[in-house]
């Protein structure tokens, strides 16, 4: 019989969740994973591995694809980057604690003498062969070790294994009518000072505005619905907060200032002022939970119809008059007779030596990027067609990568 709290990949159970099973959901699924179907119906694999205990006739679990899944960590910190370097760590400590026990026989020393000098890529090479083989991924015993931190652990079993998806039980105690993350509300601590990846949770995106919160808000609901409960936006109408790059300066500092433990990401414009107030933060010594950015260069920006005291000239505006309405698409820059809207010059800024500029009528490009995010299309649809503005959700997706 199976423990409501397991967590599987494909069949197979993975050890160590169940005992912290709402934090592992909250990082693992989004709130869009959650079934509640006849156990006929259930997906396949779901139905297999409960068909020995579960008598009801419906059946509530979490499933989401693997890569999906595998996305969701890498958003959270566990970049195959760093969980390779942690494997590196692990494997190291591992090799010492062997070497402490070495002549205890011949065969023990043969053993820890073959295993002296692995590479990561060697041992991946020897778990996929094992893989192929049908061999689940197992740590513990002389051979192999243990990571501290599961997550990074979890996260290199979805790299060698790529099993085709993760699920769960979901208990019938959670409030059908509130979202998984509202039922999961729970946050557990470390007490220990361990040697692991920190999952970011969710994050805080501070703008210049409220229409720069809108179109991310948007843009990642549309275009990557399985992050949208990773993020989230300060709220600037109802709560009269004023936009722009020296308020948003303003913001981050005063978060700083009291350690909040929130990963927090500050998007400032590619423009004058966004370049010299990111410039202002980072004299600072800001947290690592911190991270402040401006936007990426915008290639459509490299050559734009711009409006100053020369009459209508193109120029690259990227550093100068790059906000995020330059994302949105062709379309959406396109005005009515099929020009794109320029950008008007309108003041020197003499901290970065450059003019500031504003992009024409912001807020029709805006309304029609939004129209497209509710058209209906799919989440892949969306990415191949605003290949800007997927970028953008990219560089913000890995900010603590």
């Amino acid at each position: 019989m199976s423990d409501e709290r397991d967590i599987y990949s494909d069949e197979q159970r993975i050890a160590d969740f169940d005992y912290m099973w709402e934090h592992a959901c909250s990082l693992l699924f989004s709130n869009d994973d959650v079934y509640v179907r006849p156990i006929a119906k259930a997906h396949r694999v779901v139905r297999k591995v409960v068909s020995e205990w579960h008598e009801e006739p419906l059946i509530r679990y979490l499933y989401a694809p693997a890569t999906k899944v595998r996305r969701r960590l890498e958003v959270q910190g566990y970049t195959r980057e760093k969980c390779i370097e942690l494997w590196e760590r692990e494997y190291a400590r591992h090799i010492g604690h062997l070497e402490k026990l070495r002549g205890v026989d011949d065969d023990f020393n043969a053993q820890i003498d073959a295993q002296r000098g692995l590479t990561y890529e060697e041992w991946e090479a020897w778990q996929t062969e094992q893989a192929q083989l049908g061999t689940f991924f197992k740590w513990g015993g002389m051979q192999h070790f243990n990571f501290t931190d599961r997550f990074a652990e979890f996260a290199l079993h979805l790299d060698v294994h790529k099993p085709q998806g993760i699920w769960t039980e979901y208990p019938e105690y959670f409030d059908p009518e509130l979202p998984l993350h509202t039922n999961l509300q729970r946050d557990p601590v470390s007490e220990y000072d361990l040697d692991i990846i920190e999952a970011t949770g969710t994050a805080l995106i501070l703008t210049e505005g409220h229409s720069d919160t809108k179109i991310l808000s948007a843009a990642i609901k549309a275009m990557y619905p399985e992050f949208a409960d990773m993020y989230q936006f300060v709220d600037f109408e109802e709560f009269k907060i004023e936009g722009g790059a020296s308020p948003l300066t303003k913001m981050v500092r005063a978060f700083a200032g009291v350690r909040m433990s929130q990963r927090i990401i500050a998007l400032f414009d590619n423009d004058a002022a966004g370049m010299e107030q990111k410039a202002v933060l980072e004299r600072m010594k800001l947290p690592a939970s911190i991270r402040a950015m401006v936007l990426p260069n915008s290639s459509i920006g490299r050559r734009y119809p711009t409006i100053g005291p020369e009459g209508l000239r193109t120029m690259n505006i990227n550093g100068a008059a790059c906000s995020i309405e330059l994302f949105l698409g062709k379309a959406a820059l396109t005005d009515e007779n099929g020009n794109l809207r320029p950008v008007r010059w309108s003041s020197w800024n003499k901290a970065s030596a450059r003019y500031q500029g504003e992009l024409e009528n912001k807020n029709a490009a805006t309304t029609e990027f939004l129209k497209a995010m509710k058209s209906g299309a799919t989440p892949a649809q969306l990415r191949k067609k605003f290949k800007e503005m997927d970028d953008l959700l990219k560089a913000i997706f890995s900010a603590f990568g």
